[in-house]
């Protein structure tokens, strides 16, 4: 065997090595960068931040994203899509209407705590109004998404699982509500509420909830 032929595998881990580094450090940043937008508004958001929360060196920003804008539009799309698919997935569940219907709500609860940035971006935009392409990309999103719970709960109404109720008002107050209590984990003072212990008072204000909306048997 040649010298070159012994040298093409050593080559190609090489690459594969580089490749893997260079994934690990970009999930770093995005990672980094998700949390900073928890926390700030994205115009305090420096580079030197997210490069010293990833624990990797500012040039190391710009050579996977180009600008700081390019980083934050990198992780709201990273956010957006694992919100969609989430809860896409629990409207389409192979279920009942009403466990549907319950499914729906676990599962944004879930994805609020588990993705404070997506809090954030919706309180700033819903007080001052969207001011980028990516906070209207998310206003966008989400209103889409909410349409789709007001089909889940009309659904469930037709099915005759829940009792005769607004399916667009009632999609708005649990929209509005779910993300009121989520926030809660992001305050900083006396009504900050852990996360573990807003999840379990989501679930008990659930179980309420669906109890007084199940339709009633018929008497008979």
């Amino acid at each position: 065997m040649s010298d070159h032929q012994e040298s093409v595998p050593a080559v190609t881990s090489a690459a594969a090595r580089g490749s893997r580094r260079r994934e690990r450090t970009r999930v770093l940043l995005l990672d980094a960068a998700e949390l900073l937008m928890s926390q700030r508004a994205p115009e305090e958001i420096r580079i030197e931040d997210v490069a010293a929360e990833a624990g990797v060196s500012a040039a190391s920003v710009y050579v996977h994203f180009g600008t700081k804008d390019t980083l934050l539009a990198a992780v709201t799309d990273r956010v957006l899509t694992v919100a969609t698919d989430a809860l896409r997935s629990a409207y389409e569940a192979e279920a009942s209407p009403l466990e549907r219907f319950a499914g729906v709500g676990v599962t944004y609860m879930r994805l609020l705590l588990d993705h404070p940035a997506v809090v954030k971006y919706l309180t700033a935009t819903g007080e001052r109004g969207p001011r980028t392409p990516v906070e209207d990309e998310v206003v966008a999103r989400f209103s889409q998404l909410r349409r789709e719970f007001e089909q889940s709960i009309r659904d469930a109404v037709d099915a005759g699982a829940i009792r005769p109720v607004d399916p667009e008002s009632m999609s708005y107050l649990l929209f509005g509500a779910w993300n009121g209590i989520a926030a809660l984990a992001l305050r900083r003072d006396d009504l900050m509420l852990p996360s573990e212990r807003l999840e379990q008072a989501a679930l008990e204000a659930g179980v309420a909830l669906l109890d007084g909306l199940k339709a009633e048997s018929p008497r008979t």
